[in-house]
């Protein structure tokens, strides 16, 4: 970009010359000034039609003075994309945007995804809560989360329910079939909401990472590449273009 501006600058330079020792009229000299210009503005809309702007806050004093990261992995190693120190509860980072691409957003040692892409995204961090908005992807992945947590929050209460019914004087036996059937019921509504969110995106970077969101579950759960039936229902479903990611071709061929 800083070529192609110097380059503007550099013609603009050699016209202006070519002008002056060619006596133009005051005519031409206008169109020329015009002409440069609209080859300034057509230059800047171009340089910024392909960037990310991120601006964030926080009401948590422990971040002040901290660095927030912007990074990704590539393989098994961490790739720093950008950074920038937090001052008075203040960050903003921006830069050139090369794709679209789901990244993590490390504030102080708090973590966070974030989808990289155009336009102006907003990062907020309030009493434990961390929230992405602004861009239309960042809003469908982050209202996704929200639903997701109030699942597994459900799901992470129902012992203390259990414990709750029991000591109420709830029989034993009709307390754990209850609680089990709303355990089924939840996991089920989870499952079907992870499904639909992957379906609903296979044509952009949100499928793709929670897809192998699941199946690093997997792997971590049993210290091996394998799938599980919702795995294969989603892989069954995907088009050629959701397959072939290289990153999920590699997973799935490891599983074979």
């Amino acid at each position: 970009m800083l070529k192609s501006f110097c380059r503007v600058i550099g013609i603009s330079y050699i016209c202006l010359i070519f002008f002056e020792n060619n006596r133009f009229d005051s005519y031409m000299r206008k169109i020329y000034s015009l002409i440069c210009v609209l080859a300034i503005i057509l230059l800047s809309m171009s340089s910024c039609a392909n960037s990310y702007s991120i601006s964030g806050t926080s009401l948590q004093s422990v971040f002040d003075s901290k660095t927030a990261f912007l990074e990704y992995y590539k393989g098994e190693q961490l790739i720093k994309i950008d950074s920038c120190e937090i001052v008075h509860g203040k960050f903003s980072m921006c830069g050139a945007l090369d794709s679209v691409m789901c990244v993590k957003l490390d504030i102080g040692g708090a973590t966070m995804p974030v989808v990289l892409e155009e336009g102006k995204i907003i990062v907020s961090v309030k009493d434990d809560v961390m929230k992405v908005e602004g861009t239309p992807l960042n809003e469908i992945f982050y209202q996704f989360l929200l639903s997701r947590d109030s699942l597994t929050m459900q799901l992470a209460e129902l012992p203390k329910k259990e414990a709750e019914l029991i000591l109420g004087g709830m029989n034993f036996d009709e307390v754990s079939v209850e609680m089990a059937e709303n355990e089924a019921e939840l996991r089920l509504a989870l499952d079907k909401l992870e499904t639909n969110f992957i379906v609903d995106n296979f044509d952009n970077v949100l499928g793709v990472t929670w897809f192998l969101e699941l199946c690093d579950r997997e792997y971590r759960h049993f210290g091996y590449p394998t799938t599980n039936p919702q795995i294969d229902e989603i892989y069954g479903r995907a088009p050629d273009t959701f397959r072939n990611n290289p990153s999920i071709k590699d997973y799935m061929d490891s599983v074979k």
